[in-house]
């Protein structure tokens, strides 16, 4: 029978120490409620929650066995932006506002999916573009709601 994951447990909330493994997802399979994923062992498993949330680098997932699985985000290929001035921070929060784009505030620093036409117009516009690779959980936004 294929282990459901019913509950989630904030990062910081939850015993790590008895984690009984993990799984590694990229952002855009952080955001489900019912999906069937395999954790980093590849054992597979249901993802069976009430409601679509955000499952952060940290959390954990309780199976019906009461085993906590911690999710962990995957690297992804990402662009890491700094701004010599707050002027040109401003302008650049508003050219990605502008798009949509989801971002990460790191620091002095803001992460961004990559893309190089996006990373040509920061750099153009004053901002110094590096491409990384790490863990993406972008902002969730003024209207977003983060519970477990």
């Amino acid at each position: 029978m294929l282990r459901r994951a019913t509950r989630v447990h904030p990062a910081g909330h939850w015993p790590q120490a008895d984690a009984a493994g993990s799984v590694t997802l990229a952002f855009d399979d952080r955001f489900r409620r019912r999906i069937q994923l395999n954790d980093d062992s590849g054992d597979p498993f249901l993802l069976d929650l009430a409601r679509a949330i955000v499952l952060n680098d940290g959390d954990a997932l309780e199976l019906d066995d009461g085993s906590l699985l911690t999710v962990r985000a995957a690297e992804e290929d990402l662009a890491e932006v700094r701004c010599p001035t707050p002027e040109t921070l401003a302008r650049i929060a508003w050219h990605l506002g502008n798009r949509h784009l989801p971002v990460q505030i790191a620091g002095d620093a803001v992460r961004l999916r990559w893309d190089h036409v996006i990373a040509d117009m920061l750099t153009g516009l004053g901002a110094e573009v590096v491409r990384l690779r790490a863990g993406f959980t972008p902002e969730s936004g003024a209207y977003a709601h983060h519970d477990h």
